[in-house]
């Protein structure tokens, strides 16, 4: 973590001097009702939080290792409390968790925030915007924590609120997880995100969930990350972590995705090169990263990826990575309709067995490809879908790979459906095209029967209402 830059420093400070003069808190305080109260602190709300969110943005896209010291400093009681129901709700949702959703460590930023909030003189207003997020930081921690954490509390009456939001059903895994998805969805695109990077290999297995979804994140939601340079450079530039799994993913992501300047990416290029030499299994351990990535449904690994890592590439090195990385300079130059593409595909393909993790990557790139160009298309741009169902069965017959004759299979399926909803006229010469080619390609995918494509087109009749008779 870095400390919080003076520049920030001196602005959040200044805003909470402008709250602790502003008429709208002299008013709060004075207040001699709930309603009256309420009212107030909404002024106050609404004057100053959408200060504090620019700067936390600023933060949060522009210095995100500071995130952690400017949630701190935004605790303090001279805020108000302003902005510290979502300072909790980011704090919940930035804890990883596992399979059974439970947090994979403790989370000592989120007991900090929940400690504040019970210390805040404005908890009483406070906790009408902070009950889902208790509720769901809770169930995600372990039993443990959360009573060592209400103990901490002196205050019965917090105490207790506190005890009220353990809540029965989050007993339930799958509950836990409609709980956190509910406030995912509602921070949908929010950036909150920051991480700490590791100095030894006791912090590299520690860090890494943390550390893993940051750099996702700030991959998806699509944010500059010039300003990692340095931290990224001194975690490449560690020779500790070079052959250890948590390395390979977080290395992987960088070169797929991260624009930096030439001087860091130079480095880059230098440990990439020296993995590739220097450690046996580092290659073989890149393409099974490389396997996942291609698989997953969070990112999509587009052209410019395989043209960022292929710059780094010493390709005066006869390896694999070589060989996959020419391969995809190919394809970008000439395109998957090229015959020269089909044939270096055909080339590369049986130079390795058929199901290894690098022909596994090759087959998932070509169904990533084949997927998102017939999701793209209208029902009018049928012959579209014609010829890449050409292509794909040249592919197939390359592969002869029947987990991705059905994959394909599936995504052509997709599109079928939507050809068919769209031209009922089963006269009409479109209708009779499409029919007669997708049977066609459909019977040599061996991806249907006749008789299931046959069902396809038929008809549904609708069942006939009978009325009684008087």
């Amino acid at each position: 973590m870095e400390k919080l830059a003076k520049k920030f420093r001196d602005q959040i400070d200044q805003i909470g001097e402008e709250i602790q003069n502003s008429d709208h808190l002299e008013a709060f305080l004075n207040a001699e009702d709930e309603e009256t109260e309420i009212a107030h602190y909404g002024e106050l709300q609404q004057e100053y939080e959408g200060k504090i969110n620019e700067i936390y943005t600023e933060v949060a896209d522009d210095h995100p290792l500071q995130l952690i010291e400017l949630e701190t400093q935004l605790l303090d009681e001279k805020y108000e409390g302003l902005y510290m129901p979502r300072i909790l709700a980011f704090s919940v949702l930035r804890g990883v968790v596992n399979e059974n959703y439970r947090y994979l460590r403790p989370q000592d930023h989120l007991r900090s925030v929940f400690l504040a909030l019970s210390n805040s003189s404005n908890f009483e207003l406070l906790t009408r915007r902070i009950g889902q997020s208790i509720q769901v930081g809770f169930a995600l921690s372990s039993e443990i924590w959360v009573t060592n954490l209400i103990n901490e509390i002196g205050n019965k009456r917090v105490r207790n609120f506190f005890s009220a939001q353990r809540i029965l059903k989050y007993r339930d895994a799958s509950e836990r997880k409609k709980g956190l998805e509910s406030m995912r969805r509602q921070f949908e695109g929010v950036n909150f995100y920051t991480a700490q990077f590791p100095e030894s290999k006791v912090e590299l297995k520690t860090l890494y969930p943390d550390l893993k979804e940051f750099i996702l994140q700030r991959i998806i939601l699509k944010k500059d990350n010039s300003m990692l340079a340095k931290p990224i450079v001194a975690f490449a530039g560690n020779k500790d972590f070079r052959k250890e799994w948590e390395f390979m993913y977080i290395f992987g992501l960088v070169i797929n995705y991260y624009e930096l300047d030439s001087k860091s990416e130079k480095v880059l290029a230098e440990t990439l090169n020296a993995c590739r030499t220097e450690l046996g299994d580092f290659v073989d351990n890149y393409f099974e990263f490389l396997r996942e990535l291609l698989g997953s449904k969070r990112l999509t690994i587009k052209t410019d990826c395989d043209q960022r890592v292929s710059k780094f590439i010493d390709h005066s090195i006869k390896d694999q990575f070589s060989a996959y990385y020419n391969l995809m300079d190919t394809i970008r130059e000439n395109g998957y309709e090229s015959e020269k593409t089909l044939a270096e595909v055909q080339k590369f393909y049986f130079m390795n067995e058929g199901l290894s993790t690098i022909n596994e990557c090759l087959r998932l790139t070509f169904y990533n490809h084949f997927e998102k160009e017939l999701v793209g298309l209208s029902p009018e741009e049928y012959p579209s879908y014609i010829e890449s169902c050409k292509m794909i069965s040249r592919y197939i017959n390359v592969f002869n790979n029947q987990e991705f004759n059905q994959r394909v299979g599936d995504a052509s399926l997709i599109y079928l459906k939507k050809l068919i909803k769209h031209y009922t006229d089963k006269r009409s010469r479109d209708y009779q095209d499409i029919k007669r080619f997708s049977t066609a390609v459909f019977l040599d995918w061996k991806y249907m029967k006749e008789k299931d494509i046959a069902n396809l087109f038929k008809t549904k009749r609708k069942k006939k209402v009978v009325k009684d008779e008087d």
